[in-house]
């Protein structure tokens, strides 16, 4: 809930105040965010050096838009810069794959959703009365409960070693796209002969993938890749200039392929795992599945 007083504090709050407060209310988030943070001081200072930059703005833009126009105003503003920043931060660093994923719309909904509250609140502390601020404390604290359940789910649906998704959330995601997408679609299924490698192999074939191909975890160390390719050709195509890559780079690891135009995901899972299995046992490796 400290965004949303942050928030209300930017648009009340003269501009150096503001930065006071975002640096305060840093502060006093320290001791949890260092377990999250791994104790790392200079990522959470970079971290926040963009919050405050962000919050700054919306400030800026409520000192010269004039009355709730600036207000509303000043929830896009917070929200685009502070998702920028940090995107911006995941491409300079080389995260692609941290990048495509929070890139992913749905995880910004509950911050959002607590800068518009900081809104209400502000509103209500500069042109109502400051005790209708009060009447917001109950949607505080169901906002709170669901950001809490929505921290559960989001770490529930990553992978912890590699950062893509779960297999779960994977599959839910993979049947939406096999039907949005138009022309054919291709899977790859990777397996390592060896467990550990899935690090190196998102590094060694992250070149030939674009932000909105999906990436996700299967099985006990499988990592599956779903690319939308247009024409059926096109699956094997990659699939080749994948296995040279993962070749040329030493990483010993298999590598399914199917397409398809269909919307049905099992069968599409179904033919790259027996293209996967058939390569094993042409090359005279025994897996358990």
């Amino acid at each position: 809930m400290t965004g949303i007083w942050t928030f209300a504090g930017a648009v009340v709050l003269p501009l150096p105040l503001v930065a006071a407060l975002v640096i305060i209310a840093a502060l006093g988030e320290w001791p949890s965010r260092k377990v999250h943070q791994g104790g790392r001081p200079v990522k959470y200072a970079v971290s926040i050096a963009g919050l405050a930059s962000a919050y700054l703005a919306a400030a800026f833009v409520v000192s010269h838009v004039p009355g709730p126009s600036g207000v509303a105003l000043a929830v896009p503003t917070v929200c685009l810069l502070n998702v920028g920043y940090v995107a911006a931060l995941y491409y300079i660093s080389g995260g692609r794959n941290g990048l495509r994923m929070f890139l992913d719309p749905r995880l910004h909904l509950i911050e959002v959703s607590t800068q518009g509250l900081g809104a209400v609140v502000g509103l209500a502390m500069l042109y109502w009365h400051p005790l209708l601020a009060v009447g917001a404390l109950v949607l505080l604290y169901g906002l709170h409960l669901a950001s809490l359940r929505h921290a559960v789910d989001v770490t529930e649906s990553f992978d912890s070693v590699t950062g893509l998704w779960s297999e779960e959330a994977w599959m839910v995601q993979a049947q939406q796209r096999l039907h949005d997408v138009y022309g054919s679609v291709a899977l790859f299924m990777i397996d390592p002969d060896e467990a550990g490698q899935e690090v190196r192999i998102l590094q060694t074939i992250e070149s030939g993938l674009q932000p909105s191909d999906l990436l996700g975890r299967y099985g006990s160390r499988q990592i599956l890749v779903l690319i939308p390719v247009g024409l059926p050709e096109g699956g094997p195509f990659l699939a080749t200039g994948f296995r040279k890559d993962l070749a040329a780079a030493g990483v010993r690891a298999a590598l399914g392929c199917a397409t398809t135009a269909d919307a049905e995901l099992e069968g599409l899972l179904i033919e790259a795992m027996s293209d996967l299995m058939g390569r094993r046992d042409a090359a005279g490796i025994t897996r358990n599945w």
